[in-house]
């Protein structure tokens, strides 16, 4: 099989385009999302291409923090006159809006887009105890205004009272400053998707009616949209050439073996052999024809023991424990 270099060069010459490459894993276990932190390596990459009449981002990811895609996709407009994102299979959430920005989106048979209606963690969202420790539940925005739509329709409620009533009850199970987030959340990626897909749309009643239908109407995120569908809908999608789609599916399966995305991440089987031992685990991948930087978590883990109390009672044993050591992107 052709190297990764290869491969890009190869969609390059077939494009006549300069390509950037940016994954973040899936894998089960070690999930990682679209994050404020890959900005400055994104520059880095941007800056070694310099200005060029048109960059390739082929990109797989199942979202992330939305104004880091709206900067991303911006800053690509600052280096080429015309942007193209590539799609070989999962480009949903904030990976979707950076897809709305391209002058076009260049899908292969598998490629998925999503919704783009984001979901809240806040401090004063609602929480669990995961092993003792708090954990803030992520908020959805459609839920939220799904719930209201519930009262209205489904209930049939209808007078001002009957819905602030609804309101108070919602607000006693979700603090209020919350519910805020959402309402900011829900207004903003309608704003953010507005100005991506205007920079190459200028048929205002058209662009809103693609926000409406990828921030409200298709009920689920995980409801996934094919590029048959995403045509429908009026975004500037083509078909890859089967070349195209060949290439492109090869260098997304030649960063999945190197993410792993297809083994769930198992820590009894990272630990075997001599411990204590570091594990690393690549998580995101950002590689450009030249150019390489890799997000890694790096753990150190051991056994200890458990059990034998005072005076030698309770039931002797070990367990495993991990350690973060470093969150980090290195050039490799």
């Amino acid at each position: 099989m052709p190297t990764r270099k290869e491969l890009i060069d190869n969609v390059e010459k077939a494009r006549g385009s300069r390509v950037i490459c940016y994954f973040t894993s899936d894998r089960q276990g070690q999930e990682t999302q679209i994050g404020d932190d890959v900005q400055p390596f994104f520059a880095q990459h941007l800056g070694m291409l310099g200005k060029v009449p048109k960059i390739d981002m082929l990109i797989y990811s199942r979202g992330g923090n939305t104004l880091t895609g709206f900067a991303l996709a911006n800053a690509m407009r600052e280096f080429a006159e015309k942007v193209n994102v590539l799609v070989p299979f999962r480009a949903h959430s904030c990976a979707t809006l950076i897809a709305l920005s391209a002058d076009s989106i260049v899908a292969g048979p598998f490629a998925q887009l999503s919704p783009i209606d984001p979901s809240i963690t806040s401090p004063h969202g609602p929480s669990i105890k995961v092993g003792g420790e708090k954990k803030f539940v992520p908020v959805s925005v459609e839920d939220v205004a799904n719930y209201f739509e519930l009262a209205r329709g489904e209930a049939g409620l209808k007078d001002e009272q009957n819905i602030a009533t609804v309101f108070g009850y919602l607000c006693q199970r979700v603090n209020p400053l919350a519910l805020g987030a959402v309402y900011r959340a829900r207004e903003q990626i309608g704003m953010l998707a507005t100005k991506l897909l205007s920079l190459h749309t200028k048929d205002e009643a058209k662009v809103a009616r693609i926000v409406k239908v990828l921030t409200r109407e298709l009920l689920s995120h995980d409801y996934f949209i094919g590029r048959r569908e995403a045509k429908d809908l009026g975004l500037p999608v083509v078909d890859a050439t089967d070349a195209e789609a060949a290439l492109m599916w090869q260098i997304y399966e030649d960063v999945a073996e190197e993410l792993k995305l297809s083994e769930p991440w198992n820590w009894e089987k990272e630990a075997q052999g001599n411990l204590p031992k570091k594990v690393s685990v690549a998580r995101c991948l950002l590689e450009s024809n030249g150019l390489k930087h890799v997000y890694s978590s790096t753990y150190e883990v051991k056994r200890i023991a458990t059990g034998g109390g005072p005076g030698g009672g309770g039931k002797k044993g070990e367990t495993l424990q991990v350690t973060g050591l470093e969150d980090c992107w290195k050039k490799v």
